[in-house]
């Protein structure tokens, strides 16, 4: 899986547009419970946050925290 992110830096009129990739490995997506397939889903050794309380985007996509994991 890629990501994209694209963002812009504007000087003195000219814009530079940025992007950046992450890979991340089928396997790495596969060991997560719910197989979320959004990068920022995934630290950076490409574990699931799944056990990330702060991980918020989760509550956003309909999951709950249970205290220790997201459901």
């Amino acid at each position: 899986m890629v990501e994209f992110s694209e963002g812009k830096l504007e000087d003195d009129g000219r814009t530079l547009s940025v992007k950046h990739i992450r890979t991340i490995q089928q396997s790495s997506i596969g060991k997560c419970a719910h197989f979320i397939m959004m990068p920022e889903h995934y630290r950076e050794d490409e574990s699931c946050r799944c056990d990330d309380a702060s991980h918020t985007e989760m509550a956003e996509w309909g999951y709950a925290w249970d205290g220790n994991l997201w459901h």
